[in-house]
């Protein structure tokens, strides 16, 4: 090996590891500060990236997040049929053939509905959530803007929302005329989706169908309707500037949903997942942005209607009259959304109920004293301070809060509710009872087991297994303490550790409001996110079956743990190598050797059988074969078996010659699995694990590590480097003193021996 080689190599991996520790046992330069003053930038930068591990779709990989790949590509290709089995669409017959043309333009029989983001640990694109999700991050974005743009996230924020949007867009189906004659607003169910805990990328569509459901005039979903119009028209607002085609094309779409929504009125069914109640507040949320986004009055007056003294419009669902009164005790969130409709329509119509039912939503949740001095109603705080309106998810409700605090202070220059709105975003940093950070990744101090299928990794269906995550789920929001501020950070624990991403939708928005107000001289992290430290993504273990003077057998098992991104490999092979030399000694050629299968697991649980060829010889005049193990044509992730023998035939005079002990993969093995470097691994042709033995007579000097022709004190400390911080490969017929097929201590000692004489 080249000295100047091996100094770079090992400058590399001091470097990579000084970035390991930094990031995953939380130093200063990737985890925030466990007490405050919070590095708001920092959190608001991280909370974004959430959005990166929720993406959907192709076009994922090569994305933000390493460790994110493509994943339900079927999305592009849903089958246009009634649905039977999970498959197909909640559409009639009768409807899908009255409507193919405009559902079904290329006359492929399929529907493209890609895109979007799954809707927390699962992978179900869930319509209120998701036209939730969107739409308020939208919102943030509109109200501060320049936050996003000074911590440099701006194009990060209008991927995300163009990610999604693109996706209410591709969902939606118009006739000729520019009406809605279909709209998709769910694709996956929730009963078959939640069965399989393992990450996006291997869910197989045999395994994990995927049905789409529609809102049709059939089957009316309004409140679902009113969800994604309200988004489409915020992205109007966001984009017109930037992309004006793309922005008239967002707006047209928000205006055709929502005529649809109004002239279909019905509820959505999510199989039990997210219902809602009633229909008016998502169709005042979007008419409120549409109102925005166009000017025309007719959008508030749908809401605000008065007949005879009797609220007419939506408003009617919650105020019956005009001398009646009504206090919301809830918050912005997905299944009730009049926090953000109130937090809109006052400053647009500047009536003083619609200011006193934005204001005392806001009074009920900080403890700030109503305009009305008897008026004594309050949410009651945790002993932390913290305030709870439901235990599950509690975070994200207090967040949600917090962005109608900013939003109401931008609008009315008071700051009483945005102090406590960065009181409730401290303990979520980790200012509470706990000492804990409910933002993942954010400190040393953050809760490190979200529940979540990506992030956690698991090859085995299993929450348990791995016990550490092996992936980092940046900037999610889990769900935060409960009444009395414990919290459980478990994976298992949906309640307390959930992640989804209308959690996020608010959290990114207050955030972004609190560094308006807070944030001189934060800084975000720079060349965030840091890359994840290397792993072997393929390896091989073994273990011995039997042995005695005629045979060794022995199981191999092969590993695939790809994880940046995850996929099935169906090119995987092993080669076991040995050493006939004591054969051939005794006369014997490699034709008195056969090989022998006991198990395949390929073919016990495939039903595909892994092919072992050879032998092959590998150095013939030194006596060394190999066999190869090949499970091309069975793709998979995680582990697959394989139990052989090689056994050796009698000579002439019935006996035998076997010595297992020269093999080189043979070496080190034991009676329990362990991980062997001397049994090779390739995906296809190319080698991506372990150690060949050395081939013929390669001209080196055993010990001469630099390849300078002398073995010297140099040698002994590029060694001694090497077993301290071992990285790279390194060439045995040098390196490996005792030629065991290992670099260690003894190799070391027996180096210094030699330079001893």
């Amino acid at each position: 090996m080249n000295f100047k080689k091996y100094v770079r190599k090992t400058t590399a991996f001091a470097t990579a590891m000084a970035v390991v520790s930094s990031v995953f046992l939380g130093s200063s330069v990737y985890a925030g500060s466990t007490t405050p003053p919070f590095n708001y930038a920092e959190a608001f930068q991280k909370s974004l990236y959430f959005y990166d591990a929720e993406k959907c779709g192709p076009g994922v990989t090569g994305g933000k997040l390493e460790w994110r790949g493509d994943c339900h590509v079927e999305d592009c290709e849903l089958p246009l049929i009634p649905m039977k089995d999970y498959v197909g669409t909640n559409m009639s017959q009768a409807f899908i053939d009255k409507n193919k043309a405009f559902l079904d333009p290329d006359g492929n029989g399929s529907l493209d509905l890609h895109g979007g983001f799954h809707d927390a640990g699962d992978h179900v694109k869930f319509g209120l959530p998701q036209g939730y999700t969107i739409s308020t991050l939208g919102w943030g974005f509109y109200e501060f803007k320049d936050s996003f743009t000074q911590i440099n996230e701006e194009d990060h924020i209008r991927d995300i929302l163009k990610w999604g949007n693109d996706y209410f867009l591709r969902s939606t189906f118009m006739d000729n005329k520019g009406e809605v004659v279909a709209f998709c607003f769910q694709v996956g169910d929730g009963t078959v989706d939640h069965a399989w805990w393992q990450p996006p990328e291997l869910n197989k569509k045999s395994e994990v169908p995927r049905p789409a459901f529609f809102a049709t005039s059939e089957t009316p979903a309004s409140d679902q309707c009113g969800e994604a119009a309200a988004s489409l028209a915020i992205n109007y607002l966001n984009f017109k500037d930037s992309d004006p085609a793309y922005a008239k094309k967002c707006l047209d779409t928000a205006k055709a949903l929502y005529r649809f929504a109004v002239k279909n009125r019905g509820l959505g069914d999510s199989g039990g997942f997210y219902g809602s109640a009633y229909d008016e507040d998502e169709l005042s949320w979007a008419a409120v942005w549409l109102n925005i986004a166009t000017g025309e009055q007719s959008y508030i007056n749908d809401i605000t209607a008065i007949s005879d003294g009797k609220y007419t419009g939506y408003m009617g669902k919650i105020i019956k009259s005009t001398q009646d009164n009504w206090q919301n005790i809830w918050v912005h969130s997905w299944d009730v959304v009049w926090g953000g409709v109130f937090a809109k329509l006052a400053p647009i119509t500047n009536d003083p109920m619609h200011w006193y039912l934005f204001r005392w939503n806001l009074e009920y949740w900080s403890g700030i004293p109503h305009e009305n001095p008897t008026d004594q109603t309050f949410m009651a705080a945790t002993p932390g301070g913290f305030k709870v309106v439901n235990t599950w998810g509690s975070a994200r409700y207090n967040a949600a809060a917090q962005l109608c605090a900013v939003v109401y202070t931008k609008y009315t220059d008071n700051m009483d509710v945005t102090e406590w709105a960065k009181s409730q975003m401290d303990y979520i940093l980790g200012d509470n009872p706990m000492k804990r950070s409910y933002e993942v990744g954010f400190s040393e101090i953050s809760a490190k087991h979200p529940h979540h299928r990506a992030a956690h990794g698991s090859k085995t269906l299993s929450m348990n297994d791995p016990l550490e995550h092996r992936h980092t789920l940046w900037g999610a929001l889990v769900g935060g303490p409960d009444a009395t501020d414990n919290h459980n950070d478990e994976t298992t624990d949906f309640v307390s550790n959930e992640v989804a991403v209308d959690y996020n939708a608010g959290f990114v928005g207050a955030l972004a409001g609190l560094y308006k107000y807070y944030g001189e001289g934060m800084k975000p992290l720079e060349n965030f996110p840091p890359k994840e430290p290397a792993a072997d993504d393929f390896y091989a273990e073994s273990k011995l079956e039997q042995e005695n003077t005629e045979r060794t057998q022995v199981t191999v098992r092969i590993h695939n743990e790809t994880s940046r991104p995850p996929e099935f490999v169906d090119e995987l092979k092993a080669r076991y190598f040995f050493d006939i030399s004591e054969m051939l000694a005794a006369g014997q050629t490699i034709d008195d050797l056969t090989v022998a299968v006991m198990y395949d697991e390929g073919k016990a649980s495939d039903g595909k059988e892994t092919a072992i060829n050879g032998p092959f010889a590998w150095d013939a005049e030194k006596g060394i074969y190999y066999v190869e193990i090949d499970w091309t044509g069975n793709a998979f992730y995680g582990d697959k078996e394989f139990h052989f023998g090689l056994v050796e035939g009698l000579d002439s005079n019935w006996k035998s010659h076997w010595d297992p002990t020269n093999d080189w993969s043979r070496k080190n093995i034991e009676k329990e699995y362990s991980i062997n470097q001397n049994i090779s691994v390739y995906r296809g042709d190319v080698k991506v694990y372990g150690n060949e033995p050395p081939k013929g007579n390669v001209g080196t000097k055993l010990g001469d590590l630099n390849g300078d022709g002398s073995v010297d004190a140099l040698d002994y400390a590029i060694m001694k480097k090497y077993i301290l911080l071992p990285t790279g490969e390194v060439d045995l017929n040098t390196w490996d003193m005792n030629q065991d097929g290992e670099i260690n201590a003894l190799d070391l000692a027996l180096l210094k021996k030699t330079l001893l004489g």
